[in-house]
């Protein structure tokens, strides 16, 4: 609007913008002496020039505007409006939704008819300029809703999930069957990390990030939890490297861990008392990130329950794109490590 005044070389300028909700011409943005006084103020769209170039979708200009029955008066007692020049700011369908004028030609001269001309122009640049802006304002709106609709919907899924798990838990006291227990608790540490998920996604500030540490130590110690029953000593050490990774490759890696830590506390210590488990999460130079779990237990048995777990965890794995490499060492326990490229 600075750049209104020095082109047309005029006082003042105004940008003036209609207001949907109530019908009048807002002083959006003015420069001048009464700059301050006027900004804000309105008028209704059918008065004054203003609202002639609006409702006409035309120019206007008056080297005597006092002369001419359109004027409305001046908005301020300070400011005497000698000439105008003013020009509708059009949308791309061609419709008005306001005016810029340029007001006192300095030195007492007059406005010209070629002037019309170059301030349309300069009127063309600022409407696109504004609605670029609406657009942008518009689309700003939209995300912030979109992001409280998800957010809540990550806290709606988070709550369910919660509830499905404590009937579980609830349920397990009523069953005897010790090989029903076990299924029912493979299951309620598979719904807990995606739960985990949906929480921390509920809690972030950054919409689709996990941090990775953050929800895979969750993992664990759900798992440690729900496992560590007292009827051994299973000492559980993990590292995990800080990370942030799309909720996508996160659930995967979530339900992978679950899977591997769940497969150590069941069938790793088979007949003893004691046992050991190690889990790391490593970064490779931001390239490959690895899971690898071990124990010091009896290696893999040949049992139809841990098959099971192993195809998910492949399946699981599939869709990483990972490799997955097994050890297992009679003397030393079983290893097995999920890698995948970043």
């Amino acid at each position: 609007m600075h750049a209104t005044s020095i082109v047309m070389d005029a006082e003042a300028s105004s940008l003036m913008l209609l207001d949907e909700a109530t019908g009048e011409l807002n002083v959006s943005i003015p420069t001048g002496p009464v700059q301050e006084e006027i900004v804000g103020l309105s008028i209704p769209k059918d008065k004054g020039v203003a609202g002639w170039v609006l409702k006409n979708n035309n120019p206007y200009i008056s080297n005597d505007i006092k002369e001419s029955d359109l004027f409305w008066g001046d908005l301020s007692e300070d400011f005497e409006t000698r000439n105008i020049i003013c020009v509708p700011l059009k949308n791309e369908t061609g419709k008005g939704f306001g005016v810029l004028q340029a007001i006192n030609r300095k030195e007492g001269k007059d406005f010209k008819d070629s002037d019309v001309f170059v301030f349309e122009t300069l009127a063309e640049h600022v409407a696109i300029a504004i609605e670029r802006a609406q657009r942008y304002d518009k689309l700003v709106h939209k995300l912030d809703e979109k992001t409280v609709q998800l957010s809540e919907i990550h806290h709606r899924l988070k709550n369910n999930l919660a509830t499905i798990s404590a009937l579980i838990e609830l349920e397990m006291d009523k069953v005897e069957d010790d090989s029903v227990r076990k299924l029912m608790n493979t299951t309620n540490s598979r719904i807990r990390s995606v739960a985990n998920v949906h929480s921390m996604l509920y809690d972030t500030e950054q919409s689709g990030v996990i941090d990775l540490k953050m929800y895979l130590g969750s993992v664990i110690k759900n798992v440690s939890k729900i496992y560590q029953d007292g009827s051994k000593e299973i000492r559980l050490k993990y590292n995990i490297a800080d990370l942030k990774l799309d909720v996508n490759r996160a659930v995967l890696c979530g339900l992978i861990l679950n899977e591997l830590t769940v497969n150590a506390f069941k069938h790793a210590f088979d007949d003893r008392e004691t046992g050991k488990i190690d889990i790391e999460v490593n970064n490779i130079a931001n390239e490959e990130l690895i899971i690898r779990v071990k124990d010091d237990g009896v290696g893999i048995q040949e049992k139809g329950e841990g098959i099971s777990s192993f195809f998910i965890i492949n399946a699981l794995s599939r869709k990483l794109k990972a490799k997955v490499k097994a050890d297992e060492n009679k003397a030393s326990g079983f290893c097995i490590q999920v890698g995948f490229k970043l």
